[in-house]
């Protein structure tokens, strides 16, 4: 058999085709629940208005017979009236009163009145419906199936009939209306082989004005279509466009339209048309309209696109993740990078690069605990370390510091008292440089001999006040003397910071953070409502599970627009050995500059090369109490190998000795008292040099 609503097909698949419709008609398949639903709702009518008509003959009946009565008793009561007239022309005295008698009844008075207003309601009375069931739809079903039963029955025996007539009467008759039949039926047969459509007869009129929509008839509205995940879209962008159409719909979003989504690498891109309200109010949405789609809290993202048109409003949807696979950290050799030449911090979800220059420039880096500071910090400092121009100062009050990569600070400053002199030593480097800027010079150029200091300084918040200040004061500062800070701190408001430099840096990254940082850093009141959305991204919990670890936000002198951006994470065992490779082949040395004028040389003395150096060497040691002449001379040795190292053909006390004499001639030279001592605290109880010493010398 022909499958129905097929094209094509002779007269067999057309036979089969009417048999087929026939046996649909035969089981009322050929009926869907709106004619059912209608067919009952008009049997309802039917009955209602036959029931009214009963009822409204058996009102119309009762007022006639109410009527009848009353013209009796006005015809009793003339009778009654004239008696009652000629017995008084005659002189006799009757029963009653003249003109008395009755007359007409009361009560077939107030009878008819209450069928009258009975009348008048019934009038008013209007047909209600019964809301259809799918039991009513069952019983209806089964009454047009039994309906056409019985007609069927009755045609066939009636046909039966006038068959058996027609061969009693003639059977040439007979035989032509057969082979008319036969012919009719060929004709049909083959017209509908041509088709093979269904049948499905028009839907009967409703015989009323219902007022209200029943349900299951044409007047109701189809369903309107639930909401479904968008990964149940395929690659299908209309699918895509209804399941974000139904998802914003739910969330009564005011949205006009949403036009056909672009499929990306990491999910789609849809335009939409707000109807009314703001871009912000959409993205007030954004968490539920994630949860109904069916994807991350952190997985919805939107932006305004035209800055000429406020109704257009860029949503992107990230069913994967779009920085599953990133790019791998270049490769850098020491010494092989100059701080102002850009590098990438990482790559935006369009797969573009983020470029940087770090020279004269300070960043800030704001980050709850598993946003993923760390990575960005080790990203800033691979590169800076890999530069012939640039030095980098590990400055962490809690004590944890650049971490794999500390061995490449120069100095070190990991409490919060040393944090403090550290800052100041920054600044006070940071005003000589100025000072000793030429007439004609802007700012300070960097080179092998002199390099930008890059400045990390983590948990900026665990500062003392006089560290927060002196830092601000540096900030200020810091583009004409090159000396920059990177400040990282899981709090970015006023009174955590300080003082409102939130949106005053150069370079300002925006990790997994609180809401109430992002207008403080981005500096516009409305720029959660424009796409800056760091703070749904989800901090990781552990090592365990990444969730947006590494993904952010950034302001840049080249970047403005609120784009998800991730940095690769450099792990440890890699940064360790890039750490030490360069370490292995010489750090710039961070020299105090000449300083021009009296004035300036009296508020800002140098420091001397030597002494300079030995503060360093406790500073990448955390600032020990005290440094024994051996791991003094071990520093000073990378910092200066054709000096230092002379001596390294000699057994291990003649190259002490002598290294401890070129020490205190050189601090003779510079004009600085300090002497060695005997360090009972260390193993041996070498000679050495105590922190404390140095200061007092140095105050």
């Amino acid at each position: 058999m022909a499958r129905a609503g097929s094209t094509g097909g002779g007269f067999g698949a057309g036979a089969a085709h009417l048999r087929a419709e026939w046996g649909r008609w035969w089981r009322t398949e050929d009926w869907t629940d709106t004619h059912v639903a209608h067919y009952v709702l008009n049997d309802q009518f039917r009955t209602w208005q036959r029931f009214q008509q009963r009822n409204r003959a058996e009102v119309q009946q009762n007022i006639g017979l109410l009527k009848e009565q009353q013209k009796y008793a006005r015809q009793a009561q003339i009778m009654q009236i004239n008696r009652e007239r000629t017995r008084h022309r005659q002189g006799r005295s009757g029963g009653g009163m003249y003109g008395g008698g009755g007359g007409a009844s009361p009560m077939i008075s107030y009878k008819m009145m209450q069928w009258a207003s009975l009348q008048m309601r019934m009038g008013q009375q209007e047909f209600r419906h019964l809301e259809i069931t799918p039991s009513q739809l069952h019983i209806g079903r089964g009454h047009v199936r039994s309906h056409r039963h019985k007609a069927a029955a009755a045609w066939i025996l009636g046909l039966g009939a006038a068959w058996v007539g027609l061969w009693w009467a003639s059977v040439t008759t007979a035989l032509v209306l057969v082979l008319l039949a036969a012919a009719v039926f060929a004709i049909a047969a083959a017209s509908a082989g041509r088709g093979l459509k269904p049948r499905r007869p028009p839907v009967p009129k409703l015989l009323f004005i219902p007022p209200n929509v029943p349900a299951h008839t044409e007047l109701a509205a189809d369903p309107e279509p639930q909401p479904f995940p968008i990964r149940e879209a395929g690659r299908d962008p209309r699918q895509a466009r209804e399941a974000v159409r139904l998802a914003l719909l739910k969330e009564k979003a005011r949205v006009a339209e949403v036009h056909v989504p672009e499929e990306t690498a990491y999910g789609w891109n849809v335009p939409v048309v707000l109807e009314s309200g703001t871009a912000g109010q959409l993205i007030g949405t954004l968490k539920n309209v994630a949860t109904t789609l069916r994807v991350g809290t952190s997985r919805v993202l939107a932006r305004a696109v035209d800055p000429n048109d406020a109704a257009l409003v860029n949503i992107q949807i990230l069913t994967r993740d779009p920085f599953a696979n990133p790019p791998a950290y270049p490769v850098r050799a020491p010494r092989s990078c100059s701080i102002t030449d850009p590098f990438s911090i990482g790559v935006s979800i369009d797969g573009e690069h983020t470029p940087i220059v770090l020279a004269g420039q300070s960043a800030l880096i704001v980050a709850r605990t598993g946003g993923g500071k760390s990575a960005m910090v080790r990203a800033l400092a691979d590169y800076a370390s890999a530069c012939f121009d640039a030095v980098v100062v590990d400055i962490d009050p809690m004590g944890r510091g650049l971490g794999p990569l500390a061995s490449v600070a120069v100095r070190s400053a990991l409490t919060r008292q040393d944090a403090e002199d550290e800052l100041a030593y920054l600044k006070a480097l940071a005003e000589a440089r100025i000072a000793a800027l030429g007439p004609t010079e802007d700012n300070m150029t960097v080179s092998s001999a002199t390099p930008a200091v890059i400045a990390f300084v983590d948990e900026f918040p665990e500062l003392s006040d006089r560290g927060k200040a002196t830092a601000i004061e540096l900030l200020r500062v810091a583009r004409k003397s090159r000396v920059t800070l990177v400040i990282c701190t899981t709090d970015a408001t006023t009174d955590v910071m300080g003082d409102a430099i939130g949106d005053a840096l150069g370079i300002r990254i925006l990790m997994s953070c609180r809401q109430a940082d992002v207008p403080l850093v981005v500096g516009q009141n409305d720029a959660v409502a424009k796409g800056w959305l760091p703070h749904l991204l989800v901090p990781s919990p552990g090592e365990w599970e990444i969730a947006d670890a590494g993904q952010y936000y950034c302001i840049t002198p080249r970047h403005r627009e609120p784009i998800l951006r991730y940095v690769s994470h450099l792990t440890a065992d890699v940064a360790v050995q890039r750490a030490r490779e360069r370490v292995a082949a010489g750090l710039p040395v961070l020299s105090w500059p000449a300083v021009n004028g009296p004035a300036t040389q009296a508020t800002t003395k140098p420091l001397a090369r030597i002494v300079e150096q030995i503060l360093t060497a406790f500073a990448t040691q955390s600032n020990p109490a005290a440094m024994s002449v051996e791991q003094i001379t071990e520093h000073l040795a990378t910092v200066d190998p054709a000096v230092w190292r002379q001596w390294d053909g000699r057994e291990r006390r003649d190259r002490l000795a002598a290294a401890g004499r070129r020490i205190k001639t050189e601090l003779k030279a510079a004009g600085i008292t300090i002497t060695s001592q005997r360090i009972d605290e260390l193993p041996g109880r070498p000679t050495g040099y105590r922190l404390t010493d140095i200061r007092d010398a140095l105050s």
